[in-house]
């Protein structure tokens, strides 16, 4: 029997992120990193932050320790024992490096928003140093693909430029969706599975570790997270994601010459990306700064019409996954397949957001522009 190197970081960085969380959760208490009740966030009573520390930890452990193992590990049973035969090949990818450097930053910028305030106009500057350091690593976008014909239009040098830009909005996209207890860490399972797949068709291999990676720590910090939380992954950890995401996305882009290949990223990080565009709308069109947090996304709309904070992430749970399994057959399937696909998501999408009333003109309810305290 052998066990691919995929799954045993999944494994890695699920039993490690969850044995990481408890003990961090009291140090957060702590040392005073907590997330009182107001602001945007909806929790009735004072919550540690940090959570994205034991993330950060587990996805790096895994990942470092599939990058050894790059070959299936085997389990020999025999008459007398099981043994286990682990084959050590050590192998370096530019790729995976510059992810991991960039990440790194944007995780030590969350960790001291987390815990003493970042300005958010520093925060933001970086998250566009984060995103580019992708590129002298090889990571960017070179071309699209048009969605009608299939042909590749090469992107030249605005190659670079589109990358940042894609990376950081998926950075704060993920930041938007972390309202609800269990939906941002929920949504990035759900999204690395639906990437990991997609990279599996293509047999991209170094994808389907960090996506793997990704998905273990996920779910291993879910256990604590989902509803009623006991911790919440905070900046640090919601940045953390949304990079590795924007990240992986990113490589699969880079490898890739199939038609739709940026329809396939779209769709696998649909809602939090709806819930960005649909946020940038509707400050635009009350004439409110894009930065200005309020009570008008997804999770809010669903909490306002009388759904549990339970029924609210189940249900976005299972429009992340609709939208997955939309992507995984616009991967392995012709382009009018594809584009059949695409137009009953597109339909269903529409129906969904006249239903929920996110298409009114109405603004949404503005916060009071007055932060909650940290502690």
């Amino acid at each position: 029997m052998t066990v691919p190197p995929w799954l045993v970081a999944a494994l890695i960085a699920l039993v490690l992120t969850n044995a990481l969380t408890p003990p961090l959760r009291r140090f957060a208490r702590r040392i005073g990193a907590i997330d009182a009740p107001g602001g945007r966030r909806i929790n009735t009573r004072p919550m540690p932050r940090l959570g994205g520390i034991a993330i950060y930890a587990g996805f790096v452990t895994a990942l470092l320790v599939a990058m050894v193992l790059t070959r299936p590990v085997e389990l020999v049973r025999t008459a007398e024992a099981l043994s286990i035969q682990i084959t050590l090949s050590p192998r370096t990818d530019q790729g995976v490096l510059g992810i991991l450097l960039g990440a790194t930053v944007l995780f030590l910028a969350g960790i001291w928003d987390d815990v003493r305030g970042l300005n958010p106009a520093v925060k933001f500057l970086v998250q566009l140093a984060a995103a580019a350091i992708l590129i002298p690593f090889g990571l960017t976008t070179r071309f699209l693909t048009h969605p009608l014909t299939g042909a590749i239009v090469p992107l030249g040098p605005f190659g670079d430029l589109f990358t940042v830009i894609w990376v950081v909005a998926l950075v704060n996209a993920t930041n938007f969706i972390d309202g609800v207890d269990g939906l941002a860490s929920g949504i990035a399972a759900i999204a690395a599975t639906t990437l990991f797949l997609t990279a599996g068709v293509k047999a991209d291999v170094i994808s389907m570790v960090l996506a793997a990676c990704l998905v273990g720590s996920a779910l291993g910090f879910l256990r604590h997270n989902f509803s009623p939380a006991r911790i919440i992954m905070g900046d640090s950890g919601s940045m953390f994601v949304g990079y590795i995401l924007g990240g992986i996305s990113v490589m699969g882009l880079y490898k890739s010459f199939a038609a739709l290949s940026l329809i396939v990223p779209i769709l696998a990080l649909a809602v939090p990306i709806v819930d960005t565009a649909y946020a940038i709308v509707r400050r635009f069109r009350s004439r409110k700064p894009i930065y200005l947090p309020d009570r008008g996304h997804l999770h809010h709309r669903l909490l306002d019409r009388g759904l549990s904070q339970r029924q609210t992430v189940l249900l976005l749970y299972l429009v992340s996954a609709f939208f997955g399994v939309g992507a995984l057959v616009v991967a392995g399937v012709n382009r009018t397949a594809s584009m059949i696909t695409l137009g009953i998501i597109a339909a269903i999408l529409y129906v969904g957001a006249r239903r929920m009333g996110l298409l009114d003109r109405r603004p949404a309810a503005r916060m009071p522009e007055t932060p909650a305290p940290r502690a």
